[in-house]
């Protein structure tokens, strides 16, 4: 289905007919105004993973809190209508696609911990074009081949939000197989990344695989991921 965006009078308007993610109409008056978020956030690296590698992370990190916190406030102000299925898969590409001003940049050489603090600017328009692109990856995805399926080539290129993104694509279309082994690959590259591992729980659970998704789970907990805490303590957790 086609879709149109319109520009009226300095307010973003978008048809979106049968989308699963859309910003609504946008309110009279209300225009699409970049929002400046700055955020922090911090990756320990593991002794085989380079200061490139652990700088991405971190500033992936960083980034996704900057979606997820525009996210909010355009859905507060009535602007964003949000589908869970695609929420991942889309904030991953508004992730990947800003470019935020890097602020501070540390690192702790005892616990090679790197953490960041960076200004995102992030209106409307951004979910809009990931979601655009979403479909387009989509397509391309369907036309691989069954041994591009099950033997992924993982580019080596640093590109942690892509990458997910792709992952929590199988994961919708319950492709549960094919996002496991695609994480696999992916999890050589990023042995430490706690978000990876959330992922890999919500594959195993969509196979009724309880005991690996714990195990994933209990991955990113000890990654630091708090809900990955709080989710394999509700699996634990008896009936």
């Amino acid at each position: 289905m086609m879709r149109s965006i319109l520009l009226l009078a300095g307010c973003l308007v978008v048809l979106m007919p049968g989308l699963p993610l859309g910003p609504a109409l946008a309110g009279e008056g209300t225009g699409d105004r970049p929002m400046a978020i700055v955020t922090d956030c911090s990756y320990t690296a593991g002794l085989n993973e380079t200061s490139e590698t652990a700088l991405a992370l971190a500033l992936y990190c960083a980034t996704q809190k900057a979606v997820d916190l525009s996210a909010d406030r355009l859905a507060d102000a009535g602007l964003l209508m949000v589908d869970a299925d695609r929420r991942m898969e889309i904030f991953c590409l508004v992730a990947d696609a800003i470019q935020p001003e890097l602020l501070e940049k540390s690192v702790d050489e005892k616990t090679l911990t790197y953490t960041v603090r960076i200004k995102s600017s992030l209106s409307l328009t951004d979910f809009v074009k990931a979601e655009i692109r979403n479909d387009t990856l989509e397509k391309e995805e369907t036309n691989f081949s069954l041994k591009e399926e099950l033997e992924p080539v993982v580019d080596p290129a640093i590109a942690p939000a892509l990458e997910l993104s792709r992952a929590y694509r199988y994961i919708r279309n319950r492709h549960w197989r094919m996002a496991i082994i695609y994480m696999d690959h992916l999890e050589k590259k990023y042995p430490r990344w706690g978000a990876l591992y959330m992922a890999k729980a919500a594959a195993y659970l969509g196979l009724h695989e309880q005991q690996r998704a714990i195990l994933a789970l209990t991955s990113a907990c000890e990654l630091g991921v708090r809900d990955a805490c709080l989710k394999r303590h509700a699996l634990d957790s008896p009936e």
